[in-house]
């Protein structure tokens, strides 16, 4: 992806090397059988990674790019296409999503829409990912940060997301204005036991107010004429940041017994 598409391209061979080597030992260490490079670009990362697996393809927007992808990949896998337009199961074919490990270093303006679609549909369909994304968006999704938004609770329902390094401005060409880091998503061994279209549906009524308190976007919700959740005495002080997935079961699982 070109940086007329806010691409910022990776040109630190240290770092470089980093996503390498983890990419390797998360896809070893699980017996994974295919990877998915989202947005390869000028090929950084791709030349690095593409024989880790026999079963190896990329998804690129650009299609300016081709003249570096078809340096090292057959036309086979190079798939030119919007990948959040895409059905990627029935595209690609020979993949399969639970042994499928899905990488990229994410423009920024489009990451939550990538993740929403990968990671945050609580159908673990996909292994799952290792990417570099903004630093701020890292922080906010990570599985052990204190405020949860929005995000947060959709891609923590079925993955635990690992912050492993902070990659610095300098690290890119050109220069980001904010720094960037790498995140792991990690499928869950034990699920949330929540329905996740009861947990969508509280999230849509509540996460808009959630610098309230929880009573307070009640009386909202009530003046509002719009549905709402039973929630206990003993969290009706919190904002939706501060709970935690008990909380969030105990609120919702009640409310529709």
């Amino acid at each position: 992806m070109g940086t007329h598409l806010w691409q910022n391209f990776l040109i630190d061979t240290k770092v470089q090397s980093y996503i390498a080597d983890k990419i390797s030992k998360i896809y070893k260490k699980n017996n994974l059988e295919a990877i998915i490079e989202i947005g390869p670009g000028k090929w950084a990362i791709t030349k690095k990674i593409y024989q880790i697996s026999n079963n190896f393809c990329v998804i690129e927007k650009d299609p300016t790019m081709k003249e570096h992808l078809d340096k090292i990949l057959s036309k086979e896998q190079i798939n030119f296409a919007d990948v959040l337009e895409e059905n990627i199961e029935n595209k690609l074919k020979n993949i399969n999503p639970k042994k499928t490990l899905i990488v990229g270093n994410l423009p920024y303006y489009i990451t939550s829409p990538i993740f929403r679609k990968f990671f945050g549909n609580g159908k673990q369909e996909f292994f799952g990912g290792f990417f570099m994304i903004q630093d701020e968006v890292g922080e906010k999704i990570k599985t052990d940060s204190k405020k949860k938004s929005f995000l947060w609770w959709l891609v923590n329902y079925a993955y635990d997301i690992i912050y492993w390094k902070t990659v610095w401005a300098k690290s890119f060409n050109p220069a980001p204005k904010v720094k960037s880091c790498l995140v792991e998503f990690r499928i869950k061994t034990e699920k949330i036991g929540l329905d996740f279209d009861k947990l969508l549906e509280f999230l849509d009524l509540y996460a808009p107010f959630s610098r309230k308190t929880l009573w307070a976007i009640e009386k909202i919700l009530i003046k509002q004429n719009k549905k709402t959740f039973s929630i206990p005495e003993d969290l009706k002080k919190h904002r939706l940041e501060e709970l935690n997935w008990n909380n969030l079961k105990n609120i919702i699982n009640k409310s529709h017994n």
